[in-house]
């Protein structure tokens, strides 16, 4: 990536485009200079200088002719989310003016906590693109997009199933759920890594690919905009973690006391964990912090 000099950055400003080679045949080929302009109403979500948006990218719609032509797996439509931001704080600008490979936009480093995440064995959303413009002047916009995901968030997938499958069934694929969110919370945190947002919402289950395996329920984790690695007071972003995900099963139907348990047994297990009962006290002291900030009137 080209980042240019200083005065370059600021009189005519830089910008950078990445795209993953396996989704470049399946998406348009002026991507880089149209897509924080591009529309769509579906599942838009717009607030603060960011937004949010679900797109789907049909091979012959404003592609080249060579792309059009193409019938094999690489020309099926391609369904992603593209998150772009308008309006950043001045702290970022400054760096990225400063230190452009910094990966300082919001959009960046999203895409560098990813390949993170990734390495550590976890499994995200697949990158599909992402770039930055840095400038002119005190300016900076950047952009992500990532490849949709098949099934649901845990939170609302849970509901449906409890009442659709028989009881068994149902705790059967609950135990290998919970054990699968017990692994990755673990695998975070166990390389000092924080996710910032556990919530049960954050992690998608693929019910079609639990089906056909038979044997291991897959979890995918998303919105990692906020996961970060932190040494020092690495337990006070734990128990933020561990708080979250606590809070976040309050109401969900089908999940019991005994999951929870259950989960916690898991989580000691595989991230080692001295003085459960101490780190217990404080996940459930953070949890009651979430709901009593929840229940005050907005």
């Amino acid at each position: 990536m080209k980042y240019g000099s200083l005065w370059e950055r600021w009189a005519r400003g830089v910008s950078w485009t990445w795209i993953n080679d396996r989704y470049r045949a399946r998406i348009p080929d002026d991507l880089a200079a149209t897509v924080m302009t591009l529309e769509s109403g579906d599942r838009f979500h717009a607030k603060q200088g960011r937004s949010t948006a679900r797109f789907v990218f049909h091979t012959g719609e404003r592609f080249g002719a060579a792309k059009a032509s193409r019938s094999d797996a690489t020309s099926a439509p391609l369904a992603v989310y593209l998150k772009r931001h308008y309006r950043l704080p001045w702290s970022a600008r400054l760096a990225a003016m400063l230190h452009p490979a910094g990966n300082h936009s919001d959009a960046a480093a999203e895409w560098a906590h990813l390949e993170r995440a990734r390495g550590l064995g976890i499994e995200v959303p697949d990158s599909v693109a992402a770039g930055e413009r840095i400038g002119p002047g005190a300016n900076l916009t950047s952009f992500l997009m990532v490849a949709e995901l098949k099934g649901a968030a845990v939170n609302e997938l849970f509901p449906v199933l409890s009442a659709e499958l028989d009881p068994h069934s149902f705790t059967r694929l609950k135990r290998q759920v919970i054990a699968e969110i017990a692994r990755i919370s673990a695998r975070l945190h166990n390389a000092s890594v924080f996710h910032k947002d556990l919530y049960l919402c954050h992690f998608y289950l693929d019910r079609d690919r639990f089906v056909a395996d038979g044997e291991k329920a897959r979890l995918a984790l998303i919105d990692l905009h906020r996961l970060a690695k932190h040494t020092l007071f690495a337990e006070w972003w734990r128990w933020k973690d561990l708080g979250q995900l606590l809070f976040s099963t309050d109401g969900i139907a089908g999940i019991t006391e005994h999951d929870r348990l259950r989960f916690w047994i898991w989580y000691c297990r595989f991230a080692g964990l001295r003085r459960p009962r101490w780190h217990l006290l404080i996940a459930r002291w953070r949890a009651a912090r979430y709901r009593a900030h929840n229940r005050k009137p907005r």
